[in-house]
């Protein structure tokens, strides 16, 4: 196909190679345009009609190359004048016995002109595809390439005929002629329902060909006396979700199947406690367990945990800035340890087990793939139990993962508090400093959380450095701290546990502090620039606080008045259910958000809406696995081609 050398252009700045690829630079709207009676019209409408041009342009220029052109026109019976911006070079001639205007009307029989031609009617009208755009780059031009595109380009179907056939699908040309020149919604609406299922169908394929990983797995006997006294031992007690899901995590462990299991649950539901008990039951069998976190201050949380609730397990903890760590490894290689808490340093190639049977992941989408496959393939058929905080409804996420069953902690313990969220309209805290100060005279401790370490200041976004140094004179009667990703391990450790035993009042803080942190004492936090964060990122952080006897106040920042982020904010505000909070994080921001980037397994689709679409993406999956029983029929070879080099990006 030969390209002009601006169509290469508008092609490579769009970020496509080859012409067919541009293709799916889908439109994102429509405009239905047709002529219709002057007295059907509404003010601000868009309108298209033929008139009769009955005076010369007049043009006036301004500014640096700028002009105004304005003409009087005849439709319908009915004088209008048009004004026309940056087109000072019009001429009668060319609009002697045709003009067809588009443009706004404006009221009192004036119209603002987008565009004037003198082509029919016919060729102007319709339903027209509205596409994203590029400086310098005009919509007729990626019409006019995406039309050559089509009528020269070999597109072959993907989606196998079978299913064409079953669900009446159109071909693959078929349905993108239909997006990109349209002749009804309903064509719209099919090429639509096609194309979003070829999309499903890739993603899930490509999962699907990762499945032959998971095997047969070990039997594990689940002692259920000895977990019913552990259970009755802690101080609490489980909640109704917390024990259906240990009961379907215990029927994988005690069957054939190799456990592939998600656990979401939002924050403070009682994930890691239903986690450590599967644990101590691998560990009565006789097998290891490895549980991977992704921060050091997760790591001390958990650590915490086990010293509570499972102090006769035999554990050690190992990370980056692990003294001796020769020394515990060895231990862990000869059996001598039953349980390994650490961060990555885990799937490293030099960390090996005697008798590794399941592994932990917590905050998984963390974890990139190859990270999470290192560190299970240290065990002959490992069970798998992935936490997440970051929870979409149970339904859905059955729909998006392909081989990993999904069990939901819903409820929350009894002795959880209720967050109080307030949106303040400034990124500053002088008009909540009174409140604050109550708070801390109440003897609360504050965190104060910044979107940037020290190199925001360019940009209008606070960071922690500027803040520390600025709060120390309205504060000055407190002891203030500040912790952030650049520091050692061993300093913010220190850090933590001065804040955990109230030896620092304020504690300012990155997003470090997003998971891990328990401190019952801290029940107020000030974030700067809360439309930086998703969402499920700020319910995180509110989340570090109410974790005592108090209920926590959060107060989120911001100085942008955009109609979407006060909305996003108000809502978060108003909400505490972090499934709701995560579906609104889904549609406004995408799924890349949710569940983190491209490591969540999850791709940001490009027409499928995994919310509106789940009948289709269900259908989709299912499909998948019919194709994996038959995956060397010739009528797959394509789909199977495209999948499998999207497999490692996807799953």
């Amino acid at each position: 196909m030969k390209l002009t050398p601006k169509q290469t252009q508008i092609l490579k700045s769009f970020g496509y190679e080859i012409p067919l690829d541009f293709l799916r630079h889908y439109p994102y709207r429509y405009e239905t345009l047709f002529q219709k009676p002057f007295s059907t019209w509404e003010k601000g409408e868009l309108v298209i009609f033929e008139a009769d041009l009955v005076s010369g342009f007049k043009t006036f220029r301004f500014g640096k190359n700028q002009s105004k052109t304005s003409f009087q026109v005849v439709y319908d019976g009915t004088p209008l004048t048009v004004t026309l911006f940056n087109r000072p070079y019009l001429k009668m001639s060319h609009y002697e016995n045709n003009m067809v205007i588009t443009g706004t009307y404006n009221d009192n029989y004036q119209i603002n002109a987008r565009s004037i031609t003198n082509k029919p009617l016919e060729t102007q009208t319709g339903i027209i595809p509205i596409y994203p755009m590029k400086q310098g780059i005009k919509q007729y031009e990626i019409k006019r390439l995406m039309t050559k595109i089509l009528k020269d380009a070999k597109i072959k179907d993907i989606v196998p005929e079978v299913y064409i056939k079953n669900y009446r699908l159109m071909h693959r040309r078929d349905a993108l002629k239909s997006l990109h020149n349209p002749t009804s919604q309903e064509q719209i609406h099919q090429a639509l329902r096609t194309l979003k299922y070829e999309e499903f169908l890739i993603f899930h394929l490509a999962n699907a060909l990762n499945s032959s990983d998971f095997e047969y797995g070990h039997i594990k006997k689940i002692d259920k006396d000895m977990l019913k006294s552990r259970i009755q031992a802690l101080p609490f007690s489980l909640t109704a979700d917390q024990i259906l899901v240990l009961e379907e995590i215990n029927q994988d462990l005690s069957s054939t199947k190799q456990m592939h299991r998600l656990l979401q649950g939002d924050v403070g539901s009682g994930k890691t406690i239903v986690a450590l008990l599967s644990a101590m039951s691998v560990i009565d069998n006789g097998y290891q367990v490895a549980f991977m976190v992704p921060t050091e201050i997760l790591l001390e949380q958990h650590e915490k945990s086990l010293n509570c609730f499972f102090k006769d397990v035999r554990y050690e903890v190992i990370s980056s800035s692990t003294p001796n760590k020769e020394v515990i490894i060895n231990r862990l290689k000869e059996g001598d340890l039953d349980l390994i808490l650490g961060t990555h340093t885990l799937f490293q190639d030099s960390v090996t087990f005697k008798n590794l049977g399941l592994v932990i992941i917590d905050e998984q989408h963390r974890f990139g793939v190859s990270q999470r496959k290192a560190l299970i393939s240290k065990g002959d058929v490992v069970d798998v139990l992935m936490l997440s905080a970051t929870p979409i409804p149970r339904s859905l996420a059955s729909s998006i993962y392909f081989d990993l069953d999904v069990s939901t902690i819903q409820t929350y313990p009894e002795f959880k508090k209720e967050n109080t969220t307030y949106v303040v309209k400034e990124n500053s805290m002088r008009t909540i400093m009174d409140d604050l100060l109550k708070r801390l005279q109440s003897k609360d401790q504050m965190y104060v959380v910044c979107p940037s370490i020290d190199d925001a200041k360019a940009y209008g976004y606070r960071n922690v450095l500027d803040i520390y140094e600025s709060l120390k004179e309205p504060f000055k009667d407190y002891r203030l701290g500040m912790i952030h990703g650049k520091m050692s391990s061993e300093d913010k450790e220190k850090i933590m546990t001065s804040f955990s035993n109230h030896e620092i009042d304020i504690l300012i803080s990155t997003t470090v502090i997003e998971v891990g942190i328990d401190i019952p004492n801290a029940n107020t936090m000030v974030i700067y620039n809360a439309e930086m964060f998703g969402l499920s990122t700020l319910h995180q952080l509110r989340g570090r606080i109410g974790r005592g006897e108090k209920a926590g106040v959060c107060y989120v920042l911001t100085d942008k008045d955009q109609e979407e982020t006060l909305e996003r904010l108000t809502y978060f505000s108003e909400t505490n259910d972090g499934f709701k909070l995560s579906m609104k994080d889904l549609r406004m921001r995408g799924m890349g958000d949710i569940l983190g980037e491209r490591q969540s397994g999850l791709p940001n689709f490009v027409l499928g809406d995994i919310e509106q679409d789940q009948n289709i993406l269900n259908q989709a999956k299912q499909d998948a696995k019919t194709m994996l029983k038959d995956i060397d029929n010739a009528d797959f070879r394509t789909i199977v081609k495209i999948s499998s080099e999207l497999k490692m990006v996807y799953n």
